[in-house]
């Protein structure tokens, strides 16, 4: 059987729900269905990116909800950014090697893997997350085009038309 050269990298969470900060494992136990059954369903390799907000400082696996904000002021941004780096020039190396990443999966609201949407308390926001903006610096100056796409996974269509959109 002929190994698939097709591949996704999802924010860590999305098959470890243990690793959301408190109180946030809502919809789904264990891990992301809908997107492991969907690279299940057409053959596409998964690559789980570590996590900022555990291996941040201040962060850590039993952690408190936090926003933005508070993830900037207390050492996110240079973790993110170190993670950024090592998980570009793993997908540069795969790259090379004949892989086809078709997208990075973020999750929306996150203050580090969001990349289209924040929770501001009261508000939804256009806005990224912490590790997303290195991961998007890190992936221009190294000459890489990959897409971003976030889920979230109350929105089951949403998902499945972003997910369908890679195969496209």
């Amino acid at each position: 059987m002929l190994r698939s050269k097709k591949c996704v990298f999802v924010s860590h969470c999305l098959l470890a729900q243990i690793t959301v900060a408190k109180g946030l494992a809502k919809t789904s136990p264990a891990m992301a269905k809908q997107v492991v059954q969907f690279c299940m369903d057409n053959d596409i390799n998964i690559f789980q990116m570590p996590c900022p907000e555990i291996h941040c400082e201040a962060g850590g696996v039993e952690r408190e909800l936090h926003g933005k904000k508070w993830y900037e002021d207390n050492g996110l941004r240079t973790t993110g950014k170190q993670i950024a780096k090592e998980q570009v020039c793993y997908m540069k190396r795969m790259i090379d090697s004949g892989a086809n990443i078709l997208a990075v999966i973020g999750v929306e609201f996150s203050p580090a893997c969001a990349p289209t949407y924040l929770n501001k308390g009261r508000s939804i926001v256009r806005s990224k997350g912490i590790y997303i903006e290195e991961l998007i610096a890190e992936l221009k100056f190294q000459g890489l085009k990959i897409p971003i796409v976030g889920i979230n996974q109350r929105w089951h269509r949403k998902v499945q038309k972003q997910l369908n959109e890679l195969l496209e």
